[in-house]
């Protein structure tokens, strides 16, 4: 049942991203920056070897995904229940900002990661049944941002795993 929680607060939170950075409080260059964004093959920016490292198995052929206005995305496997997600939508002012879902969850920026990078992290909450762990990684550089959403693994800040999917989102974004 924890994952599953995870799967849908995850879910829920990516659906609500896009308002961040072109909704309501955008300002008129962001609003603008989404209407100017390049179509991108969002499934190929990670190779199928790289998703598959960070579950340490196959985990399928990625599926495009474009049911949020002005972004892109790719949800690894094709069927069933979604694992992994990458998305691309235009730089928010403030990646900090447009990943941060409130409470119940922790930001904390990254350096060294394009012109700007944070992590959200989900708290636990055994009201919830949730547990601590990496719940979206967001890094802009240039006109775009990359998240990554580790769906169904339990990545924690100070792990090897949590180093890749920074790896993984750094190459990505090199790749737009």
């Amino acid at each position: 049942m924890k994952k599953y929680n995870k799967i849908f607060a995850t879910v829920f939170f990516l659906t609500l991203l896009p308002l961040s950075a072109c909704g309501k409080g955008a300002t008129e260059p962001q609003a603008e920056k989404a209407s100017e964004i390049k179509p991108v093959d969002v499934c190929n920016l990670l190779t199928q070897v790289e998703v598959d490292s960070l579950f340490g198995k196959s985990v399928g052929a990625g599926k495009p995904d474009s049911a949020v206005p002005h972004v892109q995305g790719c949800i690894w496997p094709a069927t069933g229940i979604p694992s992994f997600i990458l998305q691309v939508l235009p730089a928010p002012a403030s990646v900090h900002s447009s990943i941060d879902p409130g409470e119940s969850y922790q930001v904390i920026d990254l350096e060294g990661l394009g012109d700007q990078a944070a992590v959200a992290i989900q708290q636990a909450n055994p009201q919830y049944g949730t547990a601590t762990g990496v719940a979206i990684l967001g890094l802009a550089k240039g006109d775009y941002m990359v998240t990554l959403s580790p769906v169904r693994l339990d990545i924690q800040e100070s792990s090897p795993q949590f180093e890749l999917l920074k790896k993984l989102a750094n190459n990505a974004v090199q790749k737009l």
